[in-house]
């Protein structure tokens, strides 16, 4: 009998002090309960957490943001949610409505780390593999005739190419560019 008594007793202060909280400045929900707009979008936030965690396969990160993105379209339309007659289902509908665009977002964008999708231009793949061909070849080269390759093909003149390779005399340089060229036109298979 006592519990019965405790019970009524704190429903009783509850709903007193909900009244008590009413002021002239604050606005109030349609709903029987009357509270500030942050007290209602703080319960609001309480609420609708285990729907999102429904929604989001217990994901509790994706339910955190839905929930706050759902909070800042209620903020964003604080009139119409005021004026709802039924304000959490009002929030519910938001909130699913987040889900599915967040849904629909995911399915248009296409993960190329988790699809394993190779990473090449449709246009490009002769160079590309005329590129892989080619760095096979010079693989095989010893370490002179590629610096001077490489060189050669950044645009550097065979001045800069001498300082780099300081132990041959810039005839010598000429001739073993005119060699490392000739040697890679035959490994790729093409005329000089």
């Amino acid at each position: 009998m006592e519990a019965l008594v405790n019970i009524e007793s704190r429903t009783v202060n509850k709903q007193e002090k909900l009244l008590a909280l009413r002021h002239e400045d604050n606005k109030s929900c349609k709903n029987e309960i009357e509270m500030t707009f942050k007290e209602l979008l703080e319960d609001m936030s309480k609420k609708l957490m285990p729907y999102a965690m429904f929604l989001t396969y217990k994901n509790k990160a994706d339910s955190s943001d839905l929930v706050h993105n759902t909070i800042i379209k209620l903020i964003n339309n604080k009139d119409k949610f005021l004026e709802h007659a039924k304000p959490m289902a009002y929030a519910k509908k938001i909130l699913k409505n987040n889900h599915v665009d967040n849904l629909r977002k995911q399915k248009r964008m296409v993960s190329i780390e988790g699809n394993d999708i190779p990473v090449t231009n449709d246009g490009f793949h002769q160079q590309n593999f005329e590129f892989q061909q080619m760095l096979t070849c010079l693989e095989s080269f010893d370490e002179t005739d590629q610096i001077i390759l490489s060189m050669l093909g950044a645009g550097h003149s065979y001045e800069e190419i001498q300082e780099v390779v300081s132990d041959n005399s810039m005839a010598n340089l000429r001739v073993k560019a005119n060699r490392a060229r000739i040697k890679l036109a035959k490994c790729m298979d093409r005329k000089l």
